[in-house]
């Protein structure tokens, strides 16, 4: 039984254990899979390695996916279609969805045979059958050391620590369990990417709101300003602060480097923070979607709680 809105697609290929191309409709649509982070099975555009592990993963997501199988794509939410295919997309404009064939659910074949963890550095999965599915299938893969959870035999050495990765993951993912709760009795809180698109309409008019966000890295731009990313080419959205020789500045750049930003799981941090203030928004090429920025002065406007 599916949760969420659906829609059926027609396998055209394989990427990667995660990652699939489909004939959606009249058009071709890519899939990032929810709940999976398989290991790299080529090098693509990511800066993670390739493994033997992430080219069984693909090889075994072949197997589960002939070309031209009949697939049902479930989205997070129960939205309508048309809105579940603006709203469900990651980073790079791909739909974010989970995949069921023959009624089976390959998320949690994938996690069970040990091709990938459980993946909740974006947050658990919103509905509470699959989540507690995907648990205890991890929990039986780890039991049983297969696939990942044996980086020797999978891989030859110990290419991906999943011990300290998981336990960031799960860290990230509870604040944003607190996020969601909070979003029950107070709705006016934007996430930046989900409510990407109201998030437009409101810096047309440079409207004050607070937003929940994810904080991950920082670059100068025009001199001696600022702008924190939250590293989506398909929502761009930027905190931007001012001047760092003003004091208030250094403040703010000062609480974000030691309480918020980090990618790495090494030198974890908080990740997610409510941010407050007036939106703007920039249409740099007409070929990219505008980046909506929020101005920062001030320590007070970023916070753990609304």
């Amino acid at each position: 039984m599916t949760h969420g809105t659906t829609v059926n697609a027609t396998v055209l290929r394989v990427v990667d254990g995660d990652t699939l191309r489909v004939r959606l409709g009249d058009k071709e649509e890519s899939l990032r899979i929810s709940a999976l982070d398989t290991e790299e099975s080529n090098r693509g555009s990511s800066t993670k390695p390739v493994t033997p592990h992430g080219k069984a993963a693909k090889q075994a997501a072949q197997k589960f996916f002939p070309v031209n199988s009949q697939i049902t794509l479930e989205f997070a939410g129960s939205e309508p279609l048309e809105v579940c295919l603006e709203k469900y997309r990651d980073n790079y404009g791909r739909l974010l969805v989970f995949v069921h064939k023959d009624g089976k659910d390959y998320q949690e074949h994938m996690i069970l045979e040990g091709y990938s963890p459980y993946f909740v550095k974006y947050g658990n999965v919103n509905f509470p059958e699959y989540h507690q599915r995907y648990i205890q299938a991890e929990r039986k893969a780890q039991s049983e050391r297969r696939g990942i959870w044996d980086q020797i035999q999978a891989n030859g050495s110990e290419i991906n620590n999943y011990a300290l990765l998981t336990t960031w993951w799960h860290l990230r993912a509870a604040v944003i369990d607190e996020y969601r709760s909070l979003k029950v009795t107070m709705p006016a809180i934007l996430n930046t990417r989900l409510d990407y698109a109201r998030l437009i309409e409101l810096a047309k008019d440079k409207k004050e709101t607070t937003v929940f966000t994810e904080l991950r890295s920082f670059k100068r731009i025009r001199g001696n300003h600022l702008v924190i990313d939250i590293g989506s080419q398909q929502q761009p959205f930027q905190v931007f602060i001012a001047d760092l020789e003003r004091e208030n500045s250094q403040q703010v750049m000062e609480l974000l480097v030691n309480r918020y930003l980090s990618d790495d799981v090494i030198h974890p941090r908080r990740n997610y923070a409510y941010v407050t203030g007036a939106l703007q928004l920039f249409q740099n090429r007409q070929d990219l979607p505008p980046i909506v920025q929020l101005k920062v002065t001030s320590i007070d406007q970023i916070t753990d709680y609304p």
